[in-house]
């Protein structure tokens, strides 16, 4: 049990810290995914690099995909 607690607690810092990156960093974000979606970056420079940009979309996605999968083993006993 506690090994899902502590689990929990690093995959949900690190999500908090690489969404709030990826909050920062907003426009680079839309310059990533333009392509995909019809958005506007707007004016301004960019701040990330795009390897920047998608390590922290991985990160974010991966930890969120953890904390979710040892929330439910937990809870499945």
């Amino acid at each position: 049990m506690i090994e899902a607690q502590v689990l929990l607690l690093v995959f949900s810092t690190l999500s908090v810290l690489s969404a709030a990156w990826l909050v920062l960093h907003a426009r680079d974000v839309v310059l990533l995914l333009r392509y995909l979606l019809p958005l506007d970056p707007g004016q301004g420079q960019r701040l990330a690099s795009f390897k920047a940009v998608s390590a922290a979309i991985t990160i974010f996605a991966f930890s969120l995909t953890v904390e979710v999968l040892v929330f439910l083993r937990a809870a499945a006993g």
